[in-house]
């Protein structure tokens, strides 16, 4: 059975005003997921996002941590009722969206989510709900740099390859974005990105 709604958000969290809905997004291999997990450490309030998909759960996860699991009928009927601000179906055949009930009941409920997302899923998300999103932008040092890390963790040069080009096409949506992170120096990063949150979260 699908949840109405993706995220057990505690009343003390709720906040006298619309919720946020922040949205990390860069290429591939530019450490988002990396600063998201460290500086959520740190921020109490601020609930992770997670996305539905029809992968398998793997061991260690759980259901909501790190995605919502649901079964390919249910997504299927999920995408029929528009369930979703955006979906995807991957080369796997696992489909992965993100789900349109949670971010409007946040928003209008006082809580204040994240989640990192591609470029032109945000740029749906900035077309929906205009008022109320806030973007950061991670970007690496340089595509050098960004190449050196996708080879130190990938073995299948094609991938990369991929991988690459679309760094190159998403870098290239950076200044439509609010905020913009250079990840050059991790920690650095992580406390800038969390001086970011704090600053969209208590304005």
């Amino acid at each position: 059975m699908v949840p109405e709604i993706f995220i057990p958000f505690h009343p003390e969290d709720q906040r006298p005003r619309n919720g946020y809905f922040i949205i990390l997004s860069g290429p591939s291999g530019v450490g988002k997921n990396t600063l998201l997990n460290r500086v959520l450490q740190d921020l109490s309030g601020v609930y992770y996002m997670p996305s539905a998909t029809t992968r398998p759960m793997r061991p260690g996860e759980s259901q909501l941590n790190p995605y919502a699991f649901v079964s390919t009928e249910e997504f299927e009927a999920m995408i029929e009722q528009g369930q979703f601000l955006e979906w995807k179906k991957i080369h796997t055949n696992a489909y992965y969206g993100t789900h349109l009930p949670t971010i409007r009941y946040a928003i209008d409920n006082g809580y204040d989510i994240i989640t990192d997302m591609d470029v032109l899923g945000c740029a749906d998300a900035m077309e929906a709900f205009p008022q109320h999103i806030r973007t950061i932008f991670i970007t690496p040092p340089s595509i050098a740099e960004l190449s050196h890390r996708l080879y130190g963790r990938d073995s299948d040069p094609v991938n990369i390859e991929q991988r690459l080009s679309r760094a190159e096409l998403e870098l290239k949506y950076q200044d439509k974005y609010d905020y913009l992170i250079v990840n050059d120096d991790l920690d650095q990063s992580a406390e800038e990105l969390k001086e970011i949150i704090q600053k969209i979260i208590l304005s």
